[in-house]
């Protein structure tokens, strides 16, 4: 028995189908559109820690329900999922059921986790049809609410809310520690805007560059501090020059690997003190940062497979009376999520690295490659796990994109 659908149904579907396309290609033409999808993604977190701003905290979170279910529908319809955007899901879901098998809080960390999915696809999504509106949207955002940051930075030292377990005090964008893996993203999104507008360098790129060095500066993380000198040497000294090829994605995961080794693995940190303790004022113990790292590889060592989850409260190590995190992005996946967790990952900033390296003579390539790069030597660190961090692998898998695009508008 054979069934035929009638031309005219089959017609009637079609039109629909590509009047929705067409209306869905508007979003990424019209500014106010986009910022209203890209906004409750960007909620303070200085709603969380002051509790006269719940209210606020709640209606962010009502937002990015109503964003994630249009960002859904918009990257769904008609389209496969990316590489880069399966490899990112997949991390997810390991962490899911980690957490699960630990008996962890896995509806709270379900929240988090569609989040990150749902800000990468509409990241996809702008910056594969419209890069430079995507790019704008955020700046346009974030350049007002830093201003305002580094204001309360100046005016209220003593910040404006307490953390009581670690003593941290936050600002409007978070604490000290907190701006570094907030701020130098957004930096490299604004050279990379930049770079795709056909443009030295704006004075908007440039002012923004002095509100982040300011704020790093005067809170001084000396993790955020190295990240920002190194990025800002790499931008100013040598992205315009040949020799930058050089520092192509491959080259740069060679040497990140390398440092990783030497660094937390083999502790041969020593030979570069005077780096440490003259220039960041740190021991070479990175501020009791090895003594956590052997606990986190003890503790790795014990369940290596699928970790412990994702943990509520202030970490799952505990020295000097306190718990902490990993200090440590490899460390920290492998404590929440195991090699299980650690080989998507992984996967995540290799297909990254593979699509900047297969367009390496583009311009903005050089800017990405050397971005994640920065944001890689700090996470040796740190365990840095916001949407930033995602979303910079995905932009690096959009360079042919940005280029064509760029290439039209010239």
């Amino acid at each position: 028995m054979t069934f035929r659908i009638p031309q005219g149904s089959l017609k009637k579907f079609t039109f629909h189908w590509q009047r929705s396309e067409d209306k869905s290609l508007k979003i990424y033409d019209k500014q106010w559109a986009l910022t209203l999808l890209l906004l409750p993604f960007f909620k303070l977190q200085t709603f969380e820690n002051i509790p006269s701003l719940h209210i606020l905290d709640t209606l962010f979170d009502v937002g990015k329900i109503i964003s994630f279910g249009i960002i859904i529908v918009l990257y769904l319809n008609g389209r496969k999922l990316s590489r880069m955007l399966t490899c990112i899901i997949l991390y997810q879901l390991t962490l899911l059921f980690s957490t699960a098998m630990n008996d962890g809080n896995y509806w709270k960390l379900a929240v988090s986790c569609g989040t990150i999915i749902s800000f990468c696809m509409i990241t996809e999504l702008s910056v594969k049809k419209n890069s430079r509106l995507y790019f704008k949207t955020v700046l346009d955002i974030y350049i007002p609410l830093s201003v305002i940051n580094l204001l309360t930075v100046l005016i209220f030292p003593g910040g404006i809310a307490k953390d009581d377990y670690y003593g941290n005090i936050y600002y409007l964008l978070g604490s000290r520690n907190g701006f570094p893996p907030l701020l130098i993203p957004l930096l490299i999104y604004a050279f990379v805007y930049s770079s795709i507008s056909g443009r030295k360098f704006t004075g908007k790129v440039l002012f923004f560059t002095a509100v982040v060095s300011a704020t790093i500066l005067i809170t001084w993380s000396a993790t955020g501090v190295a990240g920002l000198a190194m990025f800002l040497l790499f931008v100013f000294l040598v992205y315009g020059k040949r020799s930058a090829v050089l520092l192509d994605s491959l080259n740069l995961s060679v040497i990140y690997v390398a440092a990783f080794l030497c660094i937390v693995v083999f502790r041969l940190q020593s030979a570069f003190s005077f780096i440490i303790e003259d220039l960041l004022h740190k021991n070479i113990s990175f501020t009791g940062r090895t003594d956590i790292w052997d606990i986190a590889i003890m503790l790795i060592k014990r369940s290596p497979i699928i970790g412990y989850g994702v943990y509520e409260g202030h970490g799952l190590i505990f020295t000097r009376s306190q718990y902490y995190y990993a200090h440590n992005a490899v460390l920290e996946v492998l404590l929440q999520g195991g090699a299980l967790s650690l080989v998507f990952y992984a996967l995540i900033f290799a297909v990254s690295a593979a699509a900047l390296y297969r367009y390496r003579r583009v311009r903005v390539s050089r800017i990405l490659s050397f971005g994640i790069f920065t944001v890689m030597v700090m996470m040796l660190m740190e365990a840095y796990s916001n949407i930033w961090i995602f979303a910079l692998p995905v932009v690096a898998c959009c360079v042919p994109e940005m280029a064509e695009q760029s290439e039209k508008t010239a």
